[in-house]
């Protein structure tokens, strides 16, 4: 029974520490997850990068305003001429 108890109490000690250690950092990582948010130029025909503090969760949607007062939806880039997800304000 001693034996027992030398064995596997500092064993799930570890292992509960590695998993608040896991735990704490996925939340971490989850709460941080900015994107850059790109604007689809059509006479270009490319994705351009225009914020960098859009989050792919959201309801309000993450716009970019241009020289005209023009407001324009952010979205992902899956290549340099197609964007994707739309991207919503953190």
């Amino acid at each position: 029974m001693k034996r027992l108890k030398s064995l596997y109490l500092p064993a799930a000690i570890v292992l509960m520490g590695v998993g608040a250690a896991v735990a704490t950092n996925n939340a971490k990582s989850s709460d941080n997850a900015l994107e850059t948010g790109y604007y689809f130029d059509s006479s270009a025909s490319q994705c351009i990068a225009k914020r960098s503090d859009c989050s792919p969760t959201g309801s309000v949607v993450c716009t970019w305003t241009d020289d005209e007062e023009t407001d324009h939806n952010l979205s992902r880039k899956i290549s340099d001429t197609m964007c994707g997800d739309q991207l919503y304000e953190p």
